[in-house]
């Protein structure tokens, strides 16, 4: 058993494909989803105690400092204090992450995926298989906290990488895209900060009780979808990023029609800036309402872009792909 432990996971950016990822939609009518980890991390440190229970998650302003008896008193339990609970070993956890809660970056999954690992290397060294840790923290988000989630956000912390992900009823398959690709790819994208976060949770919501209530618009936008990002991952495949981004352009419009919150007029504005300064693409990342802007474009339309986003206050965020997933480190 290690007394001290780092865990580290990357974020995510999703590109085509989301809301098919939610268990209600692939069951019936599979799903697809094209994402990839990115070099912006959540990072938890774990020191075990005698008989203390310690959270500091200085990002979320989230503090605990107590006995398991006054733990157990605690209502309405985060995910740090129920998992540090739930494992019942006495120790310190600090977390923090490069990117803020409500971003459209795959907090709450970088999180949860991190938590996971943590708490099961303590006391055991053997790896989790990525599969395996994604649907535990999955399960976390999902089944104990009851989140209205997907299940793409736990894969790109646990696996890392570039990475076209199949859901159907009863597997999950995941395609990593070529190194030549995940290289193009990222040079032909833009990242931006809005300046803005939201409840994702709220959003997630209204989309799946409208999958779940069986809307026939909802299931035939999602269907559309599920075609679109089979399409982007024919496009990529073959280096044609034009087509990409056009593809992208498709799949944002119909991420707008999920469920009101998904845009706004200042993404609107955002998006049409972007596209008139030269993007193939572009989208908000994540399920809406703000956080960060996705745009693809060629290399030379790059500085244009930045120019006049810069001038409406979005904030041009770097990053690559992360090749390695979710790793927990002994002894530091």
């Amino acid at each position: 058993m290690y007394n001290k432990l780092t865990a580290i996971a990357p974020h995510r950016i999703s590109i085509c494909g989301g809301g098919t990822d939610f268990p209600s939609f692939y069951k019936q009518h599979n799903g697809a989803v094209i994402n990839f980890a990115i070099t912006r991390y959540s990072k938890i440190k774990l020191r075990k105690l005698k008989n203390k229970f310690i959270v500091n998650a200085s990002d979320v302003n989230e503090y605990y400092n107590g006995t398991k008896e006054e733990l157990i008193k605690v209502k309405n339990n985060s995910m740090p204090l129920y998992t540090i609970l739930e494992k019942g070993i006495p120790s310190k956890i600090t977390i923090k992450s490069d990117v803020q809660p409500g971003s459209g970056l795959g907090s709450s999954g970088t999180l949860a995926v991190n938590l996971v690992n943590v708490f099961h290397h303590v006391s055991n060294k053997k790896k989790i298989d990525p599969l395996e840790l994604s649907e535990r923290a999955y399960k976390l988000e999902a089944d104990i906290f009851k989140k209205a989630i997907g299940k793409q956000d736990h894969m790109p912390a646990a696996f890392g990488g570039f990475n076209y992900i199949e859901y159907k009823k009863n597997k999950i398959i995941v395609t990593p895209f070529k190194k030549k690709i995940s290289n193009t790819l990222t040079e032909n994208c833009l990242l931006f900060y809005l300046g803005t976060t939201r409840d994702a949770d709220k959003i997630l919501r209204r989309q799946e009780k409208r999958v779940q209530n069986n809307s026939s618009e909802m299931i035939d936008v999602l269907k559309t979808m599920n075609k679109l990002t089979r399409d982007m991952k024919k496009d990529l495949d073959y280096g044609n990023f034009k087509d990409v981004g056009n593809t992208l352009e498709i799949a944002w419009e119909l991420k707008k029609k999920f469920t009101k919150g998904v845009s706004n007029r200042f993404i609107d504005k955002v998006h049409d800036i972007a596209i008139d300064s030269g993007a193939y693409g572009a989208k908000i990342t994540g399920a809406g309402g703000g956080g960060h802007f996705l745009v693809i474009a060629e290399k030379s339309h790059h500085k244009n872009i930045t120019k006049n986003l810069h001038g409406v206050g979005c904030k041009k965020v770097l990053f690559d792909v992360s090749v390695r997933g979710a790793v927990v480190n002994y002894g530091k």
